[in-house]
């Protein structure tokens, strides 16, 4: 049954997902929610970069679930120029290309939210900072891979390589159709990390469904319980975990979960003389 769901699901996305329509509702304006995301991606990432001298080799990004979305991996692009983003559907990863190929002339949706992230980096940033830290995130990508979390290897076999950090925003609860499934995803997406590296996710808490044009798209009912059993599961704990009141974002905003969480799990190291 749940196979079947899912497939459906599956289907759903292939056929009604518009990246379009997904950045001109979701991604009209830099709200309260965007900034929630954007400063504690900073927040991580500064620390991160502040121990970077002492761990020595570059660091591997991972975005599992880019979307059309490339605002989410502009604080990584700072720490290091080693990046990857993915996504299920072959129209966000053209939509994703499309940015990546264009220059200056795609980034106009996109500059006040670099403008945000320039402005937590230098008190000083301005729009030409704006366009810049842009220009970094792009320098910074080293592909777009199609991934499906369902899958034991979530890149499909595409990825050589294991991951210090991986990225993942309001993906996972959308891809299961039940509290066991997503539980699988974590752990399939945990695999592709190193040991100690951190897997850093944000979604919704409580929410049932959003929409996509006039198609109500179901997400399971996620709760904190939920989250840090899965995560406990997959061999991670959770070391960051923050929430925004749905409230503070705007009423238009056809979602209704209850709070945006910002969650940040670290991999345990696993014995392997045992």
């Amino acid at each position: 049954m749940v196979e079947k769901e899912n497939k459906s699901l599956s289907s759903v996305y292939q056929e009604k997902f518009q990246p379009d329509y997904y950045i001109r509702r979701y991604y009209s304006g830099l709200d309260a929610g965007n900034e929630f995301c954007l400063h504690n991606l900073h927040q991580f990432f500064k620390q991160a970069e502040s121990n970077k001298n002492t761990e020595g080799a570059a660091k591997k990004v991972l975005e599992v679930g880019s979307g059309p979305v490339p605002i989410y991996i502009i604080s990584a692009s700072q720490w290091t120029d080693w990046i990857v983003c993915s996504d299920f559907l072959e129209q966000n990863r053209h939509k994703f290309n499309e940015w990546l190929s264009t220059g200056r002339k795609a980034d106009e949706t996109w500059l006040p939210y670099a403008r945000y992230v320039a402005h937590l980096e230098s008190e000083n940033a301005d729009q030409e900072s704006a366009f810049l830290v842009l220009e970094r995130a792009r320098r910074s990508i080293r592909s777009i891979l199609p991934c499906d979390v369902l899958q034991s290897d979530p890149l499909l076999g595409k990825a050589d390589t294991l991951f210090d950090v991986i990225i993942s925003v309001f993906c996972l609860e959308c891809a299961a159709s039940s509290a066991e499934e997503y539980r699988i995803t974590i752990t399939n997406v945990a695999r592709l990390l190193q040991p100690s590296g951190h897997l850093i996710m944000m979604g919704g808490l409580e929410g049932e469904y959003y929409f996509i044009c006039d198609r109500k798209i179901p997400r399971i009912k996620l709760t904190r319980e939920m989250i840090d059993s899965a995560l406990e599961d997959a061999g991670c704990r959770i070391v960051t975990w923050e929430e925004l009141p749905r409230s503070l974002r705007p009423p238009d905003l056809p979602i209704d979960y209850k709070a945006m969480f910002f969650c940040v799990a670290k991999k345990k190291i696993t014995d392997v003389s045992l």
